[in-house]
């Protein structure tokens, strides 16, 4: 994993949160993103005695990793505060990827027209287990982002910002609840949210 880091740093990749998605054989995940019109950036391999991974692009160019669990499965606690919630792709071409998604893993999508925007979530036996979305602005490439969830998404940004974190966007009201979204001190962008329900 580290020389993987160092690999990244020396191609100019900057400091970023990596998604993984849990599949029953890295080697064959590996194969089907092949398949379906991915690129194998790191093909798979023994994480100790954890797991086996691959890391992978889909055709739009954003980056996910595929993760056989051996003695780790991954998060186990999720949508409590300080937890993952949520995880959303920025795509230019969201059609495109999720015929990509539905190929190596199975996923559905449904989408909704806005206003404010398109938005397109993918589901697994009707359970929604991601978003995407095309870049709400010039100059964002495609990539997974995170969300963390919060008890106060005011205070989490205030807190942040005292820490060296930047608030690129927000404080915002959705339908779903209040989120920002920060760069950490080394560059690394991700996502707050006060959840209006609980997930």
């Amino acid at each position: 994993m580290a020389d993987l880091m160092k690999e990244q740093a020396a191609q100019g990749i900057p400091p970023h949160w990596q998604s993984y998605v849990t599949v029953a054989d890295a080697d064959a995940s590996a194969a089907t993103a092949k398949k379906a019109g991915g690129t194998v950036l790191a093909e798979p391999f023994d994480v100790m005695d954890v797991g086996r991974m691959a890391v992978v692009a889909d055709p739009t160019g954003a980056v996910i990793a595929l993760w056989q669990a051996k003695n780790h499965i991954g998060a186990e606690l999720v949508n409590e505060p300080g937890t993952l919630t949520w995880t959303e792709l920025i795509s230019p071409d969201v059609p495109k990827a999720a015929k990509f998604y539905k190929a190596l893993f199975g996923w559905d999508s449904e989408t909704s027209e806005g206003p404010p925007m398109t938005y397109t979530e993918f589901k697994l036996d009707d359970q929604s287990i991601a978003g995407a979305m095309a870049p709400p602005m010039e100059g964002i490439p495609p990539n997974w982002g995170v969300y963390f969830a919060v008890d106060d998404t005011d205070k989490t940004i205030a807190e942040a910002t005292k820490r060296g974190a930047t608030v690129l966007n927000g404080p915002i009201d959705i339908p779903v609840g209040r989120f920002a979204v920060l760069m950490d001190p080394q560059g690394a962008v991700f996502s707050v949210i006060k959840l209006s329900n609980p997930m």
